[in-house]
């Protein structure tokens, strides 16, 4: 599932390519990846993301004079594929085996006609979802409801705070709680507590407040490395233009079981922890 950096990987490239577009139809292939009105005849304003989700602001209706909105979760394997009246296809989020084929594939599930091209949304596993909803029912939206503050804008205080609410959680659990702080996934939670030097089997209510310190410095500094570097690419991921992130190339101890620690030199060790396969240098995390 593509955590922070890759969303906002795509959110940035989706404003660089669609902003301005009028949505001209709605073709629903799959019921199960579209909810609400189709927005048709409506212009895209604006994209931003909160947390792992997608959310493309569009003009009034018409008939209603609301603002409203499309919200989009990819979940496991889905992706945003567009494709301009001229030019070079462009490609947001995970790629599956059909990628280089044709659109629609047979994984495409929704079709946006817009003013300039199409835009595909395909989902493999069909776990992913658009809705289109009023811009002002966002906030009370379930998934975006149960949401926890955004890693770039909390206070220490307001972190400390969120750590307290699963004391006898592991940090590595809390961290991947979506209500206590979202936007990590896997990937940069292990990240983020090698950067740290926590363990991950720490429960959080075992954290000092210098630790709490480090570890809120942390998550902000390797997700900000991440969106640098355009993303993780382990397995499938791509940038908008097509291309694998970068970010794989940095990882310190992810993916690194038995690889050599780059700060002691010792192996990396690799564990199950909160349904996780987590990876940790057990010299320098404590």
């Amino acid at each position: 599932m593509p955590e922070l950096p890759e969303v906002e990987t795509i959110v940035r490239g989706l404003n660089k390519h669609i902003i301005g577009q009028t949505i001209k139809d709605v073709r629903v292939l799959h019921k199960k990846s579209f909810f609400g009105k189709k927005p048709i005849g409506l212009k895209i304003k604006n994209i931003s993301r909160r947390g792992k989700g997608i959310i493309i602001d569009l003009t009034s209706r018409s008939t209603e004079g609301v603002p409203y909105s499309l919200l989009i979760h990819l979940k496991m394997t889905g992706q945003l594929i567009y494709v301009p009246k001229t030019g070079t296809r462009l490609n947001f989020g995970h790629p599956t085996n059909d990628f280089a084929s044709s659109m629609p594939s047979k994984h495409t599930r929704v079709i946006f006609t817009l003013s300039k091209g199409i835009l595909y949304f395909n989902d493999q596993r069909v776990f992913g979802w658009v809705k289109s909803l009023p811009t002002l029912d966002i906030p009370s939206d379930p998934f975006i409801k149960k949401l926890g503050p955004e890693p770039f804008v909390i206070s220490f205080d307001h972190f400390s705070s969120r750590l307290k609410s699963r004391p006898k959680s592991s940090i590595k659990a809390t961290l991947l709680d979506q209500s206590v702080i979202t936007g990590l996934g896997n990937i940069y939670t292990d990240e983020v507590l090698f950067a740290a030097g926590i363990r991950p089997t720490r429960k959080s209510a075992s954290l000092t407040k210098s630790e709490i310190t480090k570890l809120l410095a942390a998550i902000k500094k390797v997700l900000t490395l991440g969106i640098k570097h355009s993303g993780t690419s382990i397995i499938n991921y791509k940038t908008p233009e097509g291309s694998p992130g970068k970010m794989q190339n940095h990882l310190k101890v992810y993916m690194q079981n038995r690889h050599p620690c780059q700060v002691c030199g010792g192996p990396i060790s690799k564990i199950r922890l909160a349904g996780r396969g987590t990876h940790f240098c057990p010299k320098c995390q404590t």
